[in-house]
């Protein structure tokens, strides 16, 4: 199967994305990007979420039998269920099925600029694992109706919180469980201030 095991992307793959970003020395970069640099951080970025590079692909994934049937109750087993009861139940109601044929993707509000974020099985009521987003987690990126990827962007941090670099994460639901199959750095968006 395609993209089994945690990958880092190539090095030259890292020298492209370090490329684009601005030079700190740049008399330019005081101001910020250039349009220029803007749409290569931009194209680099879209092409490692696409699966360019031998990154995972939706299509690698493939789910062919979407849920169409009623909703069903939402399961409150699991204590983010009991938790956030009202958000997720509504998800079920409304929300359209948007990954691996039978989830939808629900996020709620965890502070100044936090949202955590989950999948609810409308077939099922049941809850992926683990949750996305918060504080310092993966924000969902890119996710398909007809596969079991996620695709999700986000930082890590040192001991001090303080960001050791950026890194998009391909996620595949074997189950219930969203399993890390691989971590590929990232430039920072530019031009989203």
């Amino acid at each position: 199967m395609a993209g089994a095991g945690l990958a880092l992307c190539s090095v030259t793959q890292v020298q492209a994305m370090q490329a684009s970003a601005p030079d700190a020395t740049d008399a330019a970069s005081s101001i910020g990007p250039t349009a220029a640099q803007v749409a290569e951080n931009a194209r680099i970025r879209e092409a490692i979420f696409n699966g360019e590079g031998g990154n995972p692909r939706f299509a690698d994934y493939p789910v062919t039998k979407i849920h169409s049937g009623p909703a069903a109750s939402l399961d409150l087993s699991d204590p983010r269920a009991r938790m956030f009861r009202t958000r997720l139940s509504a998800a079920l109601k409304d929300g359209e099925v948007g990954f691996a044929g039978e989830y939808t993707l629900v996020g709620w509000g965890c502070g100044t600029s936090c949202v955590s974020m989950t999948f609810v099985s409308k077939r099922t009521g049941k809850l992926a694992t683990p949750s996305l987003g918060g504080e310092l987690g993966p924000m969902v990126v890119k996710v398909d109706p007809h596969s079991a990827l996620v695709v999700a962007e986000g930082g890590e941090f040192d001991d001090n919180y303080a960001r050791t670099g950026n890194f998009a994460f391909f996620y595949v639901l074997e189950g219930r469980a969203l399993k890390l199959i691989r971590k590929v750095p990232l430039p920072v968006a530019l031009g989203e201030e």
